[in-house]
């Protein structure tokens, strides 16, 4: 499956790299274009695979019609079939540390699986997958979990229930499960039903637990011990502290018989694509309810896919641009700065944003300021508490035409 998506994307080929620093140095240096190295540890191994670009040809969409093509994915609900012939594809292996799972940046802890996606079942609530990192120490796994999110409450209520948290993680996927991994709703949310609509899931059972076709497989169970995960380069590029994080104890661990390796770089375009992409169509729903006329939404790279929104409007009345605002930075609670512009700013260029910005723009009208609100763990500026802004870079609804852009008969730019 992997295989033939990666043809697609016409890859630059490198012959072998070490597992250690070489496969991160390949990828940094072509960060955001996709590539493909033949030989890693015995194991071939690709990188920079799903940036804006990639996954609108995979998809066969417009970069700007991504935002919409996962809205309309959350929005309807899609049918997972049980393909158990799937089993036939892998091997039993016996030793992670023979897999090429890169050490990234100089600093790291060892080991880290990126792009593998944890999928958790529970009676109550059913499946949830989602991303975390993973460092591998020998003969077992350290989960870096967030206590917000939902594999975390899913873990914590097995361990009142006496157990631990079975679970199997999948490395090599489709990208409609990372998207849906990597996408934000309620307990309830079915990860795979939102991928089916993106793609046909097919997923069988392993170790009892549905899983879907992927290179590399894993299960295991999360328990409640505890050990030192990190340092470790988070989405902003920089270092995140070590914690005391849960053990994941290995059951068996799975693999194709020429399986490739999807070797994820830590703050590079791949991670915050499948990090903040997935984050925009919640962004557009929550602004919906306040601004009807919203077009659209981007997290841009600069502000790490994460930290920094543009949300582009049709602007009614006075006041749209301060309530889009107040939308935005209440829909992504990592959110730190949004610039809210018109439709005739291309939100997915930073010049013509930061145009929008110089031209119609003045600090003591159009700049919101909230002091003391929580940010996000990742921003390393920040103490716990962050001051969001918010910029309204709309025109005025009077004298709009002072506002407009010149244009050249029969020249559509």
């Amino acid at each position: 499956m992997l295989r033939e998506l990666i043809k697609k994307l016409n890859p630059k080929v490198y012959d072998r790299a070490d597992k250690k620093f070489g496969v991160s140095k390949i990828l940094k240096v072509n960060d955001g274009k996709p590539v493909y190295i033949k030989d890693v540890d015995g194991y071939e191994v690709v990188g920079n695979l799903w940036s804006r670009e990639s996954l609108a040809k995979i998809f066969n969409v417009d970069k700007k019609d991504l935002m919409f093509l996962l809205l309309d994915a959350i929005e309807r609900e899609g049918k997972v079939e049980i393909n158990d012939d799937l089993k036939d594809l892998y091997i039993k292996d016996n030793n992670i540390n023979d897999w090429p799972i890169p050490i990234y940046y100089e600093k790291d802890a060892g080991p880290y699986i990126t792009s593998g996606v944890v999928i958790a079942y529970d009676e109550d609530y059913g499946y949830n997958l989602s991303i975390h990192r993973i460092l591998v120490k020998n003969d077992r796994l350290v989960i870096r979990m967030v206590e917000q999110r939902h594999l975390h409450f899913l873990y914590k209520k097995a361990l009142s229930e006496g157990r631990y948290l079975d679970i199997a993680i999948a490395i090599g996927v489709h990208p409609s499960i990372l998207l849906a991994a990597s996408t934000s709703g309620d307990i309830y949310f079915d990860e795979y039903k939102m991928a089916s609509i993106l793609n046909k899931v097919e997923v069988f059972e392993l170790d009892n637990i549905l899983v879907p076709e992927a290179e590399f497989i894993i299960t295991g169970r999360i328990t409640d011990k505890l050990e030192d995960e990190g340092p470790f380069v988070d989405i902003t590029g920089t270092y995140d502290k070590v914690r005391k994080q849960p053990v994941i104890e290995i059951k068996n661990l799975y693999r194709k018989e020429k399986p490739i390796f999807h070797a994820l770089l830590p703050g590079g375009v791949e991670h915050k694509t499948l990090m903040g992409l997935p984050q925009e169509p919640r962004i557009f729903k929550i602004v919906r309810n306040t601004i009807p006329t919203v077009k659209n939404v981007v997290l841009t790279t600069g502000g790490c896919s994460w930290l920094h929104a543009v949300v582009q409007i049709e602007k009614r009345t006075e006041g749209d641009g301060k309530n889009a605002i107040l939308a935005a930075l209440a829909a992504h609670p990592s959110l730190k700065h949004v610039v809210i512009v018109d439709e005739d700013i291309n939100i997915y260029d930073i010049n013509d944003v930061e145009y929008a910005i110089a031209t119609r723009v003045q600090g003591d009208k159009d700049i919101v300021m909230i002091k003391g609100a929580k940010g996000s763990s990742l921003d390393p500026s920040s103490d716990g508490l962050t001051t969001k802004i918010g910029v309204d870079a709309t025109k005025p609804l009077k004298d709009r035409e002072k506002f407009k852009k010149a244009k050249i008969p029969g020249l559509d730019i």
